[in-house]
């Protein structure tokens, strides 16, 4: 007969789903981490939130700084709450007790003030000063071992706080139920900060790092996409097509992006991808909303510039049609984005969403490796949700690339992949739009030029005229030739 163990929430936002449902009832962990690292606000933030169970927790310190400090710094979170002290949550200072009555006496104060308390969650802060005073490894890896014991036997949830930087075969992590690393991670001129779960006996979690952010509201995770990645058969069975919200590119697209799909618009500055996104947004309606996801461009200048090429994107965001969300492009952390975009397609219901800068993602990464893999499981988690997502990444190269974006390999995780670039033909430069592949369908292979003006994109000859200086003669060299980056038109497909 097998029995559940039953866990208990630390209502620390991400924090649950790396533990795959919160921590063990009955169990003792080791939350190791460098002075500042924030294991302080987390326990006691895993302390106020248990209270908000209607259950009782006890924070018991070894350290000689008086709680009140402590708690003044408390009262500046969001997650503070004065009413529950001591009434759920009880302080207590074990330092005289074990001045006066060595290791021995902690354990019979922990042991009393749980059950006097009733305390289902207790924290036991300053390992590192009863390492300092145990006469031996001996005496210290016994004390760990009972302060396991007593935990098994009161069914409390134990929390061992230590700053110390033992190596991870030392006996400690070995005794206890759990093990739970707190970092700073260093990249460059950044540092960010890093959780990670070693050990969790009896029960699953997820692996490796996960970054999070210490806030006003306190402590956030941000669990790794690739290590969140839906089953095959959670993904969006949508069939059909979705419109560009161009006409042509409709036709050339043979009836528009393929549902639920992600798109990489790929090419250089000025060549027109954001304008392709938002005519891809202008269809967006209150039954089929969708989201703009940008970094380099704020949202004021994006609806005047949306109004100067005929669309109405300020009048979506009115009727709630469209959410523009803008994030500065610096120091960001790309689990945190991730996240936050998964968030607004879910509240949305967003079946259409650009990202205006996938550049903005990578330079988020602390480990470049993971682009592939944290674009993949983004795409995925979207494609769930049946929206159709297309991306933007500027090229360095203003003509048709010889090679395509290989950068982490990239256009492999987009199902479709669309170039702009520019072409210079009669001394103009022109901009051209070439499909290279979409995903299970077949697609027009001819690369199409097209303009952009008052009422956005056109494709079709331009009014050379127009655009040639007064009295300039066509370029007899590019009249009749192909240059790189430059489909010669004769009005004949495959030509």
């Amino acid at each position: 007969m097998s029995f559940a163990i039953e866990r208990i929430l630390t209502g620390i936002e991400g924090l649950d789903i790396v533990l795959n449902g919160g921590l063990l009832r009955g169990a003792a962990y080791i939350i190791q981490g460098s002075p500042g690292t924030g294991k302080t606000i987390l326990s006691n933030q895993i302390c106020f939130n248990h209270t908000d169970q209607g259950e009782t927790a006890l924070y018991m310190s070894l350290l000689a700084e008086p709680h009140d400090r402590m708690i003044r710094y408390m009262q500046q979170m969001g997650f503070y709450s004065e009413d529950r002290i001591p009434r759920l949550l009880t302080y207590l200072s074990a330092y005289s007790t074990l001045d006066k009555e060595g290791l021995r006496g902690v354990i019979r104060l922990l042991a009393q003030e749980a059950r006097r308390s009733k305390a289902s969650l207790v924290i036991l802060d300053g390992l590192f000063v009863i390492h300092d005073v145990a006469g031996s490894e001996h005496e210290f890896r016994t004390f760990v071992h009972e302060l396991q014991g007593q935990a098994n036997l009161l069914g409390i949830t134990l929390l061992i706080l230590t700053n110390q930087q033992r190596q991870p075969s030392s006996p400690e992590f070995t005794m206890v139920d759990g093990w739970i690393e707190l970092r700073d991670v260093g990249h460059g001129l950044r540092s960010v900060r890093s959780i990670t779960v070693h050990k969790q006996r009896g029960g699953s979690f997820l692996r490796g790092e996960h970054l999070f952010r210490i806030t006003d509201s306190g402590i956030r995770v941000f669990p790794r996409l690739e290590a969140t990645v839906l089953p095959s058969d959670a993904e969006d069975e949508a069939t059909g097509r979705v419109s560009a919200g161009l006409e042509a590119l409709d036709t050339m697209l043979h009836g528009g992006y393929p549902a639920a799909s992600t798109t990489l618009l790929f090419g250089p500055t000025g060549s027109g991808k954001t304008t392709l996104g938002l005519h891809f947004l202008s269809q967006c309606t209150v039954d089929e909303p969708g989201v703009l996801y940008g970094f380099y461009e704020r949202p004021k200048r994006l609806l005047l510039k949306a109004q100067s090429i005929g669309i109405d994107l300020a009048g979506l965001v009115e009727t709630g049609a469209l959410t523009v969300r803008w994030r500065s492009p610096a120091e960001n952390l790309v689990d945190e984005l991730g996240h936050e975009l998964i968030e607004m397609v879910e509240t949305t219901k967003a079946r259409r969403i650009f990202i205006d800068g996938l550049s903005a993602f990578r330079d988020s990464l602390i480990h470049r490796q993971r682009l592939s893999l944290f674009v993949n499981a983004l795409n995925q988690h979207l494609r769930s949700r049946g929206a159709a997502v297309i991306w933007s990444l500027e090229s360095k190269e203003l003509f048709l690339p010889e090679d395509l974006p290989t950068d982490q390999d990239i256009s492999a995780i987009s199902d479709n992949v669309v170039l702009v670039h520019y072409a210079l033909r009669d001394g103009i430069m022109r901009r051209n739009l070439s499909i290279l592949k979409v995903r299970d369908s077949d697609f027009d292979p001819i690369s199409e030029e097209f303009f952009i003006g008052d009422t956005g994109i056109r494709f079709g000859e331009a009014n050379l005229d127009r655009l040639r200086p007064e009295g300039a003669l066509p370029d007899p060299t590019t009249d009749e030739s192909t240059q790189k980056g430059v489909t010669r038109r004769t009005g004949k497909k495959g030509s």
